[in-house]
């Protein structure tokens, strides 16, 4: 269960396991040359400049690992100050640890920063789709061979604030305090100090759902680092929780776990007005893990699909999935129903699948907005063997706005790639690509596996992409892996995030073209 899916929603690989008891005791390899080449965006330095929230999660030799953290970039290419809080499934952490350092950032929005601490010195390469967000990955490389496997994302932080206002849907990976995999969303209410809300938990196949929260506080210092805890009385796992909690802005928090025998990570997102109705073309993209596997193995999964709910139903008509499990790739047609509260939550069955072994699917998820959910796979059943299964997987819901052509897809895009290969192991790329509107993609990225190690300014070029106006699902090659290619997804700006998922049966990667 070690080595787990690095997955595309997974927050900024700023750090390692260092010092924190059954990890390594330093990233110790030489500092790579910054990135070069790439197409000329218009990044530099000074596109770096406040303070920065970064969230990490991954694994080393020995364990899995997550950091949280902010620093301070002074714009002229130094990280002036910062400080990092570091967890692990061991039960080990390193809290409140003082951070400097140096970054540079090329042309193309591409680059390399450099954390130091009295943990040790932690290397990480970049790519910015804005002077407020990148995403990254650690360089573990040492003697051609990667020891860490980390990735996440990079957050401007706009504001800071003592209080915190509404509700926040929450969104918690990790695992239980016997290593076994879980996953948790919901929505916690801020009301003075105290919190109250509702979780939906699946702990190693096993689903809790709608857990009331009692005896939630929380509390925040002038940097916007504080503390946070919360009281399950009921479900799999009773007790409290403990939180290390960043303040990105008043709508985004990143959390970390301290509590030695759960290790947690996930963020916060504040819940907007038009919550309760599912419509349009939804998006899901989730990676974790099912025990379908020879003797009840756990086997990493990713999954990527589309569906337009109508009525609390949706159809096999434009409902398509593309999932890989253990490098076995299948792209089944599926119906549903589905049901959406008041207040956000919501359910759905997706079954009736046309190929694979899989026969039926069932999610749960909370909404940020009608635009935006945080999902949680609660189980699943396998039609070959005619029974269920243990699934805890996790990640997020778009809406999809359709009707777009490959001329929709032109400009520069920030890209970045996670998950396993057959033959490569682990592999993590950022990069930085020029499409067309016309099909064609060229780019420079940099990236590592676990057998070949780092590889820096590689050009791909004459990569090709396609674009169906009706789902808005097509095919592409990135980065030299085959994908299917989801259009229209929303996020900062309209329709400016790709979904990437790979759709051989040699890879698992999941991964995102968002434009610059």
């Amino acid at each position: 269960m070690r080595k787990i899916v690095l997955t595309l929603i997974s927050v900024v690989a700023l750090a390692a396991l260092v010092g924190c008891g059954g990890g390594s005791s330093s990233n110790n390899v030489s500092v790579p040359s910054a990135p070069s080449g790439g197409f000329p965006v218009g990044f530099s330095n000074s596109s770096l400049n406040g303070n920065y929230v970064f969230s990490v999660n991954g694994l080393n030799g020995n364990n899995s690992f997550a950091v949280s953290g902010l620093f301070a970039a002074d714009g002229g290419g130094n990280i002036t100050s910062g400080v990092r809080d570091t967890v692990n499934d061991a039960g080990g952490q390193s809290l409140g640890e003082s951070i400097t350092g140096t970054y540079a950032v090329n042309v193309d929005g591409r680059g390399l920063a450099i954390l130091n601490g009295s943990s040790g010195q932690s290397i990480y390469f970049f790519v910015l789709s804005s002077p407020s967000a990148g995403k990254l990955f650690q360089d573990g490389t040492g003697s051609n061979s990667v020891v860490i496997d980390a990735t996440g994302r990079l957050q401007l932080q706009t504001s800071t604030s003592s209080a915190l206002s509404g509700t926040y849907v929450v969104r918690l990976d990790g695992e239980d305090g016997n290593t076994s995999p879980y996953g948790a969303v919901g929505a916690l209410t801020a009301s003075g100090a105290a919190l109250t809300g509702l979780i939906d938990e699946n702990d190693a196949g096993a689903f809790s759902p709608q857990l009331g929260i009692s005896s939630g506080t929380y509390a925040l210092s002038s940097n916007g680092r504080g503390t946070a805890n919360y009281t399950t009385p009921t479900g799999t796992n009773t007790g409290a929780h403990n939180f290390i909690i960043y303040y990105v802005s008043p709508s985004k928090l990143e959390l970390i776990s301290t509590d030695k025998s759960f290790f947690l990570h996930g963020h916060a997102d504040q819940q907007l007005s038009g919550v309760g109705t599912l419509s349009g073309n939804q998006v899901f993209n989730v990676s974790g893990y099912d025990n379908s596997g020879p003797n009840g193995s756990a086997y990493p999964i990713v999954e990527t699909g589309r569906f337009s709910p109508s009525g609390g139903l949706f159809s096999s008509s434009g409902s398509i999935m593309d999932y890989n499990a253990q490098s076995t790739f299948y792209s089944p047609a599926f119906a549903g129903n589905y049901s959406v509260a008041s207040n956000g939550r919501w359910s759905a069955s997706l079954n009736t699948f046309s190929i694979g072994p899989m026969a039926n699917e069932n999610l749960v998820g909370w909404q940020v907005s009608p635009q935006q959910s945080e999902v949680l796979v609660t189980s699943g059943s396998n039609s070959i063997i005619g029974t269920s299964y243990g699934v805890v997987a996790s990640g997020e819901m778009r809406s999809q706005n359709v009707g777009l052509s490959n001329a929709s897809v032109t400009g520069y895009y920030s890209q970045f790639l996670s998950g396993y290969d057959s033959g490569l192991g682990n592999f993590e790329s950022t990069g930085s690509y020029s499409a067309d509107g016309g099909g064609n993609l060229n780019g420079t990225i940099d990236f590592q596996t676990d057998s070949n190690g780092l590889q820096q300014n590689v050009a791909e070029s004459a990569e090709t992409y396609s674009v169906d106006p009706i789902l808005g699902r097509g095919t592409a090659t990135v980065s030299g892996v085959p994908v299917f290619f989801y259009t229209g997804i929303t996020s900062v700006q309209s329709n400016d995030t790709i979904y990437l998922i790979s759709s051989d049966n040699t890879s698992g990667y999941q991964g995102t073209l968002t434009l610059q």
